[in-house]
């Protein structure tokens, strides 16, 4: 329980996050914050939903079916589940010791200041970024599917106003290493098969751009097109290969064949290198954002036009609301987010209710090339695409997925 001392001092923090007002209530479209730092998310008052309060009982990390997932359980019983990303199996500390006791015994309800609690809090924030957000943001997506399941409504129905049921997507490589020839093919066949009208392609050598890389890079870029055809869309990710000379070199490369994404081309790190490319180059979007976990960075990002589209983790970046807020962000300075999801599994439900009530949503999404057309029986529906091509967001509680009950029978317990 907090004393009214750390309450009013956890309902400060919320309001400079634009979640909560001042007085601790609830953020509504009525609200209006006049010294805000933040643009704010309108924040669901999630009373009217769900009438009575929903105590958290247990936050548990099982591990089946070679995958961790995390489980918030109610005492009424019920469950709210996600699916963990590969940063969770080093973070098992942080979140045995830092998160998890913030959820434990409160109101699901109250999940913007659970989740903020866990990171102001006994001084947590001194272990702010990825690491620490991500350990946040996984307790926070299952929050939400606990309370999707007990309003019995899609979470996306609790965040806002619906304004798609799909989207479309394209075909993301992470083939670095095989000829250019190889990973053109590749992606063509994957076109075909799918009836995707977009592709992204890896340029540079990931934080370094050797001779090799250079040349590798030259020749992807010269033969996309003959290749692909000119009514793909491209895509390319640097991640962070390049300095600003060979970021506008390779931007420009991008320009001639008519792409029209560019991520990440120096280190992100490099504000000021990023925005000397973002301002050299005219007819293609620089994008970037993956890595980062900060409002106010990205916040700074949009105001100082470092990208043309912010590109925030559903998980390394705190969960389902700080996602939104960041699309509040990208709204209010005139620019579009593209969040990073390579996922074609259980990881991709957070973003199809992002995806749901998002204005500022740019383009296609991604969906890897590397796909599974045969799921894994553990979980319904599978994550794959329609026949024209698209993603249909399900009309499902909570989440959006469906787990077997029999997987829990032989789950280990991790914490």
């Amino acid at each position: 329980m907090l004393s009214r001392k750390e309450f009013f001092r956890s309902a400060i923090g919320l309001a400079g996050l634009g979640l909560l007002t001042p007085t601790g209530k609830a953020f509504s479209s009525s609200t209006h914050l006049q010294e805000d730092p933040l643009p704010t998310w309108k924040y669901p008052d999630l009373s009217l939903s769900i009438k009575n309060p929903v105590k958290i009982r247990s936050v548990e990390l099982l591990k089946t079916q070679g995958e961790l997932l995390l489980v918030v359980t109610s005492e009424e019983g019920v469950k709210g589940i996600t699916q963990c990303n590969d940063r969770m199996q080093n973070l098992v500390s942080l979140l045995k010791g830092l998160v998890i006791p913030h959820f434990v015994g409160k109101d699901a309800r109250d999940v913007a200041q659970l989740a903020e609690n866990a990171y102001r809090l006994n001084s947590n924030y001194k272990y702010a970024g990825m690491p620490l957000w991500n350990c946040i943001g996984s307790v926070e997506i299952a929050v939400w599917d606990l309370l999707g399941r007990t309003a019995d409504k899609p979470v996306y129905a609790l965040l806002g106003q619906k304004l798609r049921s799909s989207y479309e997507v394209y075909l993301s490589s992470f083939d670095r290493e095989s000829a250019p020839e190889k990973v053109l093919e590749d992606l063509k066949r994957k076109l075909s098969e799918t009836s995707v009208k977009g592709v992204k392609i890896k340029i540079g050598g990931r934080l370094r751009n050797t001779p090799e890389d250079d040349a590798r890079s030259t020749k992807l870029l010269n033969l996309a097109r003959k290749v692909l055809g000119d009514d793909v869309t491209i895509y390319a990710d640097a991640n962070g290969s390049f300095d600003v000379k060979d970021g506008i070199k390779f931007g420009k490369m991008l320009e001639d064949i008519g792409a029209d994404i560019y991520e990440e081309p120096l280190n992100f790190e490099d504000e000021d290198g990023m925005r000397q490319v973002t301002k050299a180059l005219k007819r293609i979007k620089v994008a970037g954002g993956e890595q980062d976990t900060s409002l106010y960075r990205f916040q700074r990002l949009a105001k100082t036009r470092v990208y043309d589209i912010l590109q925030p983790d559903v998980y390394y970046n705190g969960g389902i609301l700080r996602t939104l807020q960041v699309a509040e962000i990208a709204r209010q300075a005139g620019i579009h987010i593209a969040p990073h999801t390579p996922k074609a599994d259980p990881l991709a439900a957070p973003f199809w209710q992002v995806a749901a009530v998002c204005p500022v949503l740019y383009g296609l999404q991604e969906y890897p090339i590397s796909f599974k057309s045969i799921q894994p029986d553990w979980y319904t529906p599978y994550v794959l695409l329609d026949d024209e091509g698209k993603m249909v967001i399900p009309d499902i509680p909570g989440l959006g997925i469906e787990y077997d009950g029999d997987i829990w029978k032989t789950a280990e317990k991790v914490v």
